[in-house]
Formats: C-alpha cells, sequence, structure tokens
C-alpha cells in the first residue's frame, strides 16, 4: 500500500523483487548479513525515489545494479554507515546508467567517497604525469598497466561526479578529462619504450604524440575516443643497439603498435581509451608511426584541405620535447597563415555531404544524434576550422578551443556581432547537451526527442535554463543560427568572412 501510495505504478513487482533480495536468490544477498543491511537501507532508497520523477523506471535501476553485483556485503555496509552515499548513489541511478555499470563492475570506485579529497580539484596535466610516473616506478609492465588503467578509471569517475553533484561545470570535467588523458598516453609511452629497449636494445630516435579532436583542444567528454598523430625523426641508417637490432622505422613501428594496444585492448582492468588513428597520412593505408620528414612532405604534396583543418586542433602531449617543439613549428607553418576562402568552401561542402551520406537512417529520428543534425556539431566545428585556417594569421600556434577563435574573429572585426554571438551561444549549447548526454547516458544518443526527466532537469541545472520550453527554443535557435551562418559562408556570391 505504501509503494501505490507514494507515486509507484508497479508496487507488486517491486514487492517481489525485494522478496526475491530478502530470499537470497541473486549473489548479492546470500549472506544474512547483506540481507540484514539491505534491508535497513531500503525504507531510506524508496522514500528518496518517492520524491523523484518515474520512480519505477529508477527502481528498476537500482534492481539491475544490485543485481549485477557481486556475493559482497562491502558496498551495503559502506551505504548503512555512510546514508548521504546511499543517497549519492540513488542520484546516480537517476541520472547516469554509464556510471552505475562501472560501479556494477568495479565495486572499489565506492570506497572512493569515503575521502575528504574526492571532491578536491583534479590535478593539472603536468601534476597527474608526475603522479603516474611515480605510480608505476619500478612496477614489471603488466602490473604498471594495470596501475594506469585503475588511476584513469579512479579520476574519470572523480570528474564525472563531481559534475553529476554540481561541485565542478562542464567545463572543468572537459579540463579533468583531458589532463588524464595527457598523462596516461604520455605513461604508456614511457612503458612502451622501456618496453622496446628491453626487447630490441635502444636507438637515438625522438617520438612526440600529437592529440587532434577534441583531446587536441581540450574538450574531451565522458566518452570521447583519442585522436593521435605518433611522430618520429632519427638520423638516416640508425640502428638499435640490441642483440635483434631494428631500423628507425621498424622500431618506431613496433613501440606505436605495442602502445596502441595497451591503450585499446581489454584486460582484467579494462579498457584505458578506444584510439583513432585514422588522421595520419593515407589514413588507414599509412603507416601508423611518421616520421617528421615525411609528414612535412605530405602535407607540402598531397594533404586534403580537410586534412589542414583537422591541425588547427593539434597539440603535442607526450614524448621528446625537442620534437614535439619541431611537430608545433610545422604546424604553425601550416595553420599561422591566410588560407583561400574557395578551397574552403569546397573542402566543407565536399565534408557536409560526406558526413550527411555517412549518417544511418536512425539518426534522424533524434534531434540528440549532435554530430549528425543539420546544425550540429559538425557544422559548427568545421565552419569554425574553416574561419581559423582562412584567417590563420590571426592566430598563433594551434589547438585553440572553438570559444576562443570566435573571440579572437571578433576582436578583429572578421565576425560581426551578431555572427559572433549565434555562434558562441550555439557552440556552448550543443556542447553542454553532448557533455550531459555523453555522461549520463554514455556513446549512444537516446532514439526519441524525450529524455528521461532525471536527465531532463539535470540539463537544465547545467545550462542554467528555467524549464523545459525555454530550452527548446534556445535548441531551436542555436540549431538554426548554424544552419544560417554555414550556408550563408558556403554561398560564395555572397561575402562570407
Amino acid at each position: 500500500a505504501w509503494l501505490s501510495q507514494n507515486g509507484f505504478q508497479r508496487p507488486q513487482n517491486i514487492a517481489d523483487t525485494l522478496s526475491g533480495w530478502m530470499a537470497g536468490r541473486i549473489a548479492a544477498t546470500r549472506s544474512e548479513r547483506a540481507r540484514v543491511l539491505l534491508n535497513r537501507l531500503m525504507p531510506e532508497i524508496l522514500t528518496h525515489f518517492a520524491k523523484a520523477n518515474a520512480p519505477d523506471d529508477i527502481f528498476a535501476a537500482l534492481a539491475q545494479f544490485i543485481e549485477g553485483l557481486p556475493a559482497s556485503v562491502q558496498i551495503f555496509s559502506l551505504l548503512d554507515y555512510n546514508r548521504h552515499l546511499a543517497k549519492l548513489l540513488c542520484d546516480m541511478l537517476v541520472l547516469s546508467p554509464q556510471i552505475c555499470d562501472r560501479l556494477r563492475r568495479y565495486p572499489a570506485l565506492f570506497d572512493l567517497l569515503l575521502y575528504r579529497a574526492f571532491f578536491a580539484p583534479i590535478e593539472d596535466s603536468a601534476a597527474l604525469k608526475k603522479i603516474f610516473h611515480e605510480k608505476i616506478k619500478d612496477l614489471p609492465v603488466e602490473l604498471a598497466l594495470d596501475q594506469i588503467k585503475i588511476l584513469v578509471r579512479e579520476l574519470k569517475f572523480r570528474a564525472q561526479v563531481q559534475t553529476l553533484s554540481f561541485a565542478t561545470n562542464i567545463e572543468t570535467l572537459e579540463t579533468s578529462l583531458t589532463a588524464i588523458a595527457d598523462a596516461a598516453i604520455d605513461s604508456v609511452l614511457t612503458l612502451a619504450r622501456a618496453d622496446m629497449i628491453r626487447r630490441y636494445g635502444d636507438i637515438e630516435v625522438e617520438i612526440g604524440i600529437v592529440a587532434l579532436g577534441r583531446l587536441g583542444v581540450r574538450q574531451l567528454t565522458a566518452g570521447s575516443d583519442l585522436d593521435l598523430l605518433i611522430i618520429y625523426h632519427a638520423a638516416p641508417d640508425t640502428v638499435s643497439t640490441g642483440q635483434r637490432k631494428l631500423g628507425a622505422a621498424s622500431y618506431v613501428l613496433r613501440l606505436a603498435q605495442t602502445m596502441i594496444s595497451w591503450i585499446s585492448t581489454p584486460t582484467a582492468e579494462g579498457t584505458l581509451y578506444d584510439v583513432d588513428l585514422r588522421l595520419r597520412p593515407e589514413g588507414k593505408a599509412g603507416a601508423i608511426a611518421t616520421s617528421l620528414d615525411r609528414l612535412v612532405t605530405y602535407f607540402e604534396r598531397d594533404a586534403w584541405v580537410w586534412e589542414r583543418l583537422a591541425l588547427t586542433k593539434a597539440r603535442p602531449i607526450a614524448g621528446d620535447a625537442g620534437l614535439n617543439d619541431n611537430i608545433q613549428k610545422f604546424i604553425n607553418g601550416i595553420v599561422q597563415h591566410n588560407h583561400p576562402q574557395d578551397s574552403l568552401i569546397t573542402a566543407v561542402a565536399d565534408m557536409r555531404q560526406r558526413l550527411q551520406k555517412q549518417q544511418k537512417p536512425a539518426a534522424k529520428a533524434s534531434k540528440w544524434q549532435l554530430r549528425q543534425i543539420d546544425g550540429g556539431l559538425s557544422d559548427i566545428d568545421l565552419l569554425i576550422q574553416a574561419w581559423r585556417l582562412q584567417h590563420g594569421a590571426l592566430f598563433s600556434g594551434s589547438g585553440q578551443s572553438p570559444a576562443d577563435i570566435l573571440q579572437r574573429l571578433h576582436d578583429r572585426q572578421v565576425i560581426d556581432d551578431r555572427q559572433f554571438e549565434q555562434m558562441m551561444r550555439a557552440s556552448q549549447c550543443l556542447n553542454e547537451i553532448h557533455h550531459s548526454l555523453r555522461l549520463t547516458l554514455g556513446p549512444t544518443a537516446p532514439a526519441t526527442d524525450i529524455l528521461p526527466p532525471g536527465l531532463q532537469t539535470f540539463m537544465l541545472h547545467v545550462m542554467d535554463i528555467a524549464d523545459e520550453t525555454q530550452f527548446q527554443h534556445h535548441f531551436d535557435q542555436s540549431v538554426s543560427a548554424v544552419i544560417d551562418c554555414i550556408e550563408r559562408y558556403l554561398k560564395p556570391a555572397r561575402k562570407s568572412p
């Protein structure tokens, strides 16, 4: 009766589930101690659920979580002695199935919530690199890789829960996730180099890792893969010192293969990141590690305009400082001079057509497919990168955020007040939505336009918008503004910025 009186639509189903738990029918409640603890916790949890929209759906999420736990009372003890954590778990169940899935697989993450430092700011990239190297120092390769994965998992969990609980904002989340990835890549490169020295001896070669895409502009989301370039430089005829000697190209190729495998292959401690190397010269047909000389030649003779657009987001993140300085100089030589508008218009129009052909039919069913929709993230990216290259001489270096690029263009009167305000609002709007969806639901966008009530409330709070009507107006305005701006840019008959 209490369940139906407090907004639950399927009280009998919930009662049956609870009875099954108390009868020990699932792994997590096989012990009497676990059942006692859960019985103490459930009244408070159900009361919390009753205050939310769709309490039955939230209970279903809790059931999925509990029924996926191993036979252990640890998490129930933790929740019983720290009732505020029970509320936080409920909030996460409401908001973020992807975080709850991770908690189910790695229950030890919940222990982190006991420490005051949990809600402290995540360290920057330089500090995290030192922390990672200290943690893996003197460890065998397999243990060191596991330690890196544990560190990344714990740091990402902290950053994401901080954002879900409004202790930090989306911008801080981006910065934290980027710093974590920078440190992880740096550490794995160090391990891969040590492994190659053990197998093939040392070699006089410089290696640089360049981030592109969201990692390059420090805007990683909870589910972003890593767009990377692996670049090296060595004198001709350089060979390794081991008994099994390798030339520089073969040596770095094997090192790169090892490194990418360690980053992206699942183990008992999970996967670090998915890695995308398609932006290297010749794409999938090219070697996964490229010499700087080859890279320079490729961009002088063969590179497409869209590959130059991609370089606007480039940022060296790991490897040898001397080579990375030379890589940055090479990138600057491309992105710091003005490119002709005609070629950029052609490239942007071609890329839009290719992206539209690639999108799945289902993508048109939901406005949350933010990369596929007209006026979405892909259009924002293409337009801002095109403006950035067309007026390259106004910029210093690469890897600027969209907001920084728009601000610079506006300051120099390349784009007018209206374009600046429209594109800034649209970029922020869609980026915040994209982050919110990745943070809560994971990589799969909702199939319909209707969001779960808890997620809708979270998104309104993140975007500082009063209600769903205002949100829809803001979203529609943003998409329309981007379509207007990019279509004006693509019409050569009109004067474009």
